[in-house]
């Protein structure tokens, strides 16, 4: 299924810092793009300025993570989108209609998420993003072609069903946690592309989680 359009919602907190490459990597790596939304938490109306040279622009101010996440699922209005943020770069291609064929045909996935490299000490440890979560004791299984599993909603580079940003996000502390809960409650798995599409570098400075 070819979708009329697909929002790359993208969001941003430090400047430049990161957002440069970012957009480098979706713009040379993913097909399927047919807007940009940004939102822009870092409260600086110069950086929205030059953002708006790309794309539409939300500004929140520098209010932290949960309000950018609320702005970031008001963008979707409802439509299955792409979410990525500043710090994780596209390392091979992405074909965002095959991932919202995919939620197309498993209406009980909420999220395809595009697998990034270890990037946490645990994660080394046991050699993966996966691995890490399998020695939490959490079951992962590999069905046609998608890793589906209930152990994380996770807020790295993903497509996201348009219902599940139409359900808002959660206005409490670990908020992305509390996201997964009510998804699993409303009877919703999540799955994981194989392959590792993404790699992150950033370190977390923001607030508001």
């Amino acid at each position: 299924m070819r979708l009329e359009s697909m929002k790359a919602i993208i969001g941003t907190y430090r400047r430049r810092h990161y957002i440069e490459r970012a957009l480098d990597s979706v713009r040379t790596h993913a097909t399927g793009i047919t807007e940009f939304v940004f939102i822009d938490d870092s409260g600086d109306r110069e950086n929205a300025d030059w953002l708006r040279s790309f794309g539409t622009v939300v500004e929140t101010g520098a209010s932290g993570y949960g309000k950018a996440m609320r702005a970031a699922c008001a963008a979707a209005e409802g439509e299955t989108s792409l979410w990525w943020e500043e710090d994780f770069v596209a390392v091979t291609d992405i074909d965002l209609d095959h991932m919202a064929d995919i939620l197309t045909r498993r209406p009980y996935l909420a999220q395809l998420a595009l697998l990034r490299g270890p990037h946490f000490s645990v994660e080394h440890e046991h050699g993966g993003v996966i691995e890490a979560l399998q020695a939490k004791g959490h079951t992962f299984r590999e069905i046609n072609g998608v890793i589906e599993h209930e152990a994380t909603f996770t807020g790295n580079p993903s497509v996201w069903r348009g219902s599940v940003f139409a359900a808002g996000w959660p206005r409490a502390r670990w908020s992305e946690d509390r996201k997964r809960r009510n998804l699993l409650r409303g009877g919703y798995r999540f799955g994981y592309l194989p392959g590792i599409r993404v790699e992150h570098d950033g370190v977390r400075s923001g607030h508001g989680y």
